[in-house]
């Protein structure tokens, strides 16, 4: 699955009865984490390149299978690429819990056929992978088969289905906490950001300490342009995790309130960790709101350079070129 630059990268557990006997609530966390995120994100910065992004996925299907040694080998791959990469660090943690405790996969042991189609899906048998889940739809537990389904739709971008599928799941399972979220991404990526809310504050009644549900509902608040509501989620993100791309969020939140420099100061310090086309263009548009058409220049021009031939940059970039020369042209 592609992701883009800022893609959500993990997701939450459900409450302790709901999805295992044997889990404590900071496992389940860690755990249901690395299963889910493969399917389910959005816009965290997470992973340099493909190859971390393969190795992760590879890590996700041997621990829905519950071989969690051989996922700790991959883990372990993406850190000798990555080696400051918190979230595969934080993940490693939790598995060697998990495997200090010999425990088995709770998804696969209350539904087989998930465990089959985790299968075929590592042996690229999209077709077996479908069936599989298809049929555990009729069995037992049928929510978590609704739910994989849901992801496998996710991951060919037919995401009516993928809604379909998620609202199945909760529809089985009305305290299938996952399915909420996973729905309120999914909405969220096809732009229908007002129907974001509702299975999200759903999501929150279950997890209430989740800063990823909290960055996801400002998001689609920020889009809907209601900016104090899209701060006070922001903040409660950032106070459960104080990470850049939350930070990152919050920048854009002062930059859209018109508090410039409060928006500068933050672009500015995220650049070791967000160097990417958008950081300079925000700091550029910044600068150039502030009146400071040197600064706007330069950092628009490091914008242009980080896109693809932006149009909007280039057009960007000629315009406080021209007044810079008129400014000259004045003074003289």
């Amino acid at each position: 699955m592609t992701r883009n630059k800022y893609e959500f990268s993990k997701i939450n557990g459900n409450s302790d009865n709901d999805l295992s006997p044997w889990y404590n609530p900071s496992m389940k966390k860690f755990i249901l984490s690395l299963l889910i995120s493969i399917a389910v994100c959005s816009f965290v910065p997470a992973f340099a390149d493909e190859i971390e992004e393969d190795y992760l996925d590879i890590a996700a299907n041997y621990c829905v299978v519950g071989d969690y040694n051989s996922a700790m080998v991959y883990l372990d791959k993406i850190l000798e690429l990555n080696p400051n990469n918190k979230q595969v660090v934080d993940l490693k943690k939790g598995l060697s819990h998990v495997i200090a405790q010999d425990k088995k996969s709770f998804v696969t042991g209350v539904n087989p056929l998930i465990k089959q189609a985790m299968e075929a899906k590592r042996q690229g048998d999209s077709q077996g992978e479908i069936t599989y889940l298809m049929n555990g739809t009729k069995s037992d537990n049928a929510y978590l088969a609704y739910y994989y389904l849901g992801n496998y739709f996710r991951d060919k971008n037919n995401y009516l289905k993928a809604l379909d599928a998620y609202n199945a799941a909760v529809s089985a399972k009305p305290d299938f906490a996952q399915a909420y979220l996973a729905s309120a991404i999914t909405l969220y990526d096809v732009g229908q950001y007002d129907a974001v809310i509702n299975p999200i504050d759903k999501y929150l009644t279950f997890n209430s300490n989740d800063d990823l549900a909290y960055a996801v509902k400002s998001r689609a608040e920020f889009a809907l342009g209601q900016l104090e509501a899209s701060k006070a989620d922001n903040d409660k993100a950032i106070e459960l995790n104080n990470c850049p791309e939350y930070q990152f969020d919050r920048a854009k939140i002062l930059y859209k309130s018109e508090d410039y420099k409060g928006a500068k100061a933050i672009f500015s310090e995220l650049l070791p960790d967000i160097q990417t086309s958008k950081t300079y263009e925000y700091m550029g548009l910044c600068d150039y709101a502030m009146g400071d058409y040197m600064s706007a220049l330069m950092n628009i021009d490091k914008a242009f350079i980080l896109s693809d031939d932006d149009e909007y940059l280039q057009n960007k970039y000629n315009e406080i070129k021209e007044i810079l020369e008129n400014k000259q042209n004045e003074q003289e």
